[in-house]
């Protein structure tokens, strides 16, 4: 960038005439002097190499025909020096720019060796410490298990019950209702198909009616209260089993994968500890005779679609049957409640598939196997506890 500037004699002449008078004497005194007017030229020149010249003359137009050539040598060392310093000053800075980058690069190399010793860490980082001793344990308050000398008992007393019940409330003569009836009225409570017609002969045959209807009996009432395979007579807790019933239908691998067996079984032991009504006694729970009793009835009115051609015609003889059987399906709930009360998972043996037995064997009373730990954890294979009373038919 380059400016120049000229001033004329009517801008400088304030400052260079300084006095009017001095400079009338000096022209009227020496006839040699100088007697012309003044121009003023100031130039004013900027170069990109920062170096500036100031070139100021005051000639004569008139007489002045000489003019003294700039210095060279001086204009050439400030040009250099200008070279000098613009190299210099590149040199600095990219010296500058080199060591920026490279503590930068320093910088970011330590955070990602930081950030990987950070990940390694978290990587290997310790599991979550046990939750203080002061934490609520939820397996201190749950209800305590029954020994397993108990439950046989228990189960035991269910057999005989059903036996003395068959004894003493039907007949053991002919009846008057053909094969095929019967063997309808044997499936619609739920059996399985293929042992339809072995259970429907034995129960019209007098000589083997006794196993036949102990075998009806046992079959359902033990189906009402197995929460392993929900059923639409239970005599479960009402809670439960409409739980049970309300669960999607799955294909029969999924339904026994370790993942769903232990889900349910957390959520039964946790579903009979807050339907407990006193929860400190840490008691199994017992029937409700709210909800129990019509449970019962409803189960016996279905029991008897098949068990009425069996009872006697004398008056009162179907009325205490009923009310007979009513009474030992109320002993089906309190053992059932029982099961569900337990800490471990127990299955009942009530089916000839189940026990690993032809179609002409019958159960009369079911078996008992221990499926769990204590704390749902699974046993390599189920330990049976009760094996189930069987009769063979031939």
């Amino acid at each position: 960038m380059a400016a120049s500037a000229v001033f004329p004699r009517t801008v400088l002449s304030s400052e260079l005439a300084v006095n009017a008078g001095t400079a009338d004497r000096i022209a009227t005194s020496s006839p040699s002097s100088l007697n012309f007017p003044i121009s003023t030229t100031v130039t004013i020149s900027t170069t990109v190499t920062t170096s500036t010249t100031v070139t100021i003359s005051t000639t004569n137009p008139a007489t002045a025909t000489h003019t003294s050539p700039p210095d060279t040598s001086k204009s050439g060392a400030v040009a250099g020096a200008a070279v000098g310093c613009l190299v210099g000053g590149l040199i600095l800075g990219a010296l500058a720019a080199f060591f920026i980058l490279r503590r930068r690069g320093k910088r970011n190399k330590h955070y990602r060796r930081q950030g990987q010793i950070v990940s390694k860490e978290l990587d290997h980082s310790p599991p979550d410490p046990d939750p203080p001793s002061n934490d609520v344990k939820l397996n201190q308050f749950l209800l305590d298990a029954i020994p397993n000398k108990e439950l046989m008992s228990e189960l035991r007393a269910l057999g005989d019950l059903v036996n003395m019940h068959v004894e003493n409330n039907y007949q053991f003569q002919a009846v008057s209702i053909n094969s095929s009836a019967m063997t309808q009225s044997i499936l619609n409570l739920g059996f399985p198909p293929a042992s339809g017609d072995v259970v429907a002969a034995l129960c019209l045959n007098p000589r083997t009616r006794v196993v036949g209807l102990r075998h009806v009996i046992s079959h359902i009432a033990f189906a009402s209260i197995d929460f392993n395979a929900p059923s639409p007579l239970s005599m479960l807790p009402v809670p439960v089993a409409a739980f049970r019933q309300s669960l999607p239908s799955v294909q029969s691998q999924s339904s026994n994968s370790p993942e769903t067996c232990l889900a349910l079984s957390r959520w039964r032991v946790l579903s009979a500890f807050l339907l407990h009504p006193t929860r400190s006694e840490r008691t199994p729970l017992s029937p409700y005779e709210e909800t129990a009793v019509p449970q019962a009835k409803r189960l016996v009115s279905a029991l008897n679609t098949v068990l009425c051609h069996f009872v006697s015609s004398e008056p009162g003889k179907f009325q205490a049957q009923t009310e007979h059987l009513e009474s030992v399906m109320m002993e089906f709930a309190k053992f059932g409640h029982i099961l569900l009360s337990q800490p471990s998972d127990w299955r009942l043996i009530y089916e000839a598939s189940m026990a690993g037995v032809g179609q002409r064997a019958v159960i009369v009373c079911a078996g008992l196997e221990k499926l769990s730990h204590r704390d749902g954890r699974p046993y390599g294979s189920p330990h049976l506890v009760e094996a189930p009373r069987i009769i063979q038919v031939g």
